[in-house]
């Protein structure tokens, strides 16, 4: 059965390795982006969220420089709301999305959360446009009462520092 076609929130008790969780999740949460699925993508997001992709370098302070997103969840409530209705005219039509994930790799496990850093190229196709993405992103995962959730989720587009389309879909 494919991942895209039921909400799913992972379980830290699954027997699998940290590895194999943290893979499926991520997959799990690109299905649901490309199938524009957003209350289900949402419900993967902690309560203290926060979503961020950062623009023309990746080491900078958020709080003192322009980013492309940075939101919390209240924030990507508001973005979804918007995705979902006919407020976002910048997706009328709708973006075709295709993502690939790969080279899934953890940078620390606890009992508590898992950074996880994972490596995309992300297909669009609107009005007869086609454009690729590329970047890396780094999730941090927590355990909620034994469920996985994105705490942190930080996108490194590879091209940040250069003029981009139209980026109103879910990187």
């Amino acid at each position: 059965m494919n991942n895209a076609a039921h909400p799913q929130r992972l379980s830290s008790d699954t027997g699998s390795s940290p590895i194999e969780n943290a893979s499926q999740f991520l997959y799990h949460e690109a299905a649901l982006m490309d199938a524009h699925r957003f209350d289900d993508w949402l419900a993967l997001w902690h309560p203290e969220g926060l979503y961020w992709v950062p623009c023309n370098t990746e080491d900078l302070e958020p709080n003192r420089s322009i980013s492309l997103i940075y939101e919390n969840r209240r924030q990507l409530d508001d973005r979804v709301y918007r995705l979902k209705g006919r407020h976002a005219h910048a997706q009328s039509p709708r973006s075709r999305l295709l993502r690939v994930v790969s080279n899934v790799t953890i940078e620390a496990a606890s009992k508590e959360s898992l950074i996880v850093h994972s490596n995309f190229a992300l297909g669009e196709v609107r009005s007869d446009r086609q454009e690729t993405l590329f970047g890396r992103c780094r999730h941090v995962l927590a355990f909620e009462e034994g469920v996985m959730l994105i705490r942190e989720k930080k996108v490194f587009l590879l091209n940040n520092d250069t003029p981009m389309n139209n980026l109103t879909f879910l990187i």
